[in-house]
């Protein structure tokens, strides 16, 4: 008799889906709640509904939690602003679209800014360093270097640019979020001024 395992491993999988989710879910309410210096496994764990043991089978400890909040940001950050539909004129009609894309998804996702404001001694950027943020800023290293080559940029350090771009949206998306009204234009334009100034293009 042959036994078809595809729906259980199906339904396993999904499961382990649910139970990773469920986990961060709760990661991110304690974390605002209670502060991460102050947030225990246990109270992660309490707040998720699960057995101790499942909350093992998916991370060591509450900083691997916030890792994976914070990588899971970035991969979210990445399919928005990544969207190659659009097809810019020059420089500055890059950055204005990859920004743009970038402040309203930041503004869509207040309980990431609550997690760094509350916590500025442990959690002060948005881009705390994961192994998925690293990927989506090759990701923009890439593609700049493509129009580099087709012309539509003019010749400019990339690497430079990785390097400042981090800390300048972060530094600016808190700034915006902590303002009553959220104004993405003023600070894509804030943005798009200090880079293209500072980069000399």
């Amino acid at each position: 008799m042959i036994v078809n395992n595809s729906h259980n491993d199906g339904a396993r999988e999904t499961n382990k889906i649910k139970n990773r989710q469920a986990i961060i879910e709760a990661g991110i309410h304690t974390f605002i709640a209670k502060g991460v210096a102050e947030t225990t496994v246990r109270d992660i764990i309490r707040s998720t509904g699960l057995a101790s043991g499942t909350f093992y089978n998916y991370f060591n400890s509450k900083e691997e939690v916030l890792v994976a909040i914070f990588d899971d940001f970035a991969k979210e950050i990445g399919k928005t602003v990544r969207d190659d539909d659009a097809q810019p004129r020059d420089f500055e009609e890059f950055l204005r679209i990859k920004l743009t894309r970038f402040f309203k998804f930041v503004s869509s996702k207040p309980e990431i800014f609550m997690i760094m404001s509350n916590n500025h001694n442990l959690v002060n950027t948005f881009s705390i360093n994961t192994p998925q943020f690293i990927i989506e800023i090759d990701y923009l290293k890439e593609e700049i270097n493509d129009y580099i080559e087709k012309g539509v940029f003019p010749n400019f350090d990339v690497d430079l640019f990785a390097l400042v771009i981090r800390p300048i949206t972060d530094s600016l998306a808190q700034e915006m979020m902590s303002q009553k009204k959220i104004d993405i234009n003023k600070y894509t334009e804030k943005c798009i001024n200090f880079l293209t100034r500072g980069l000399g293009v």
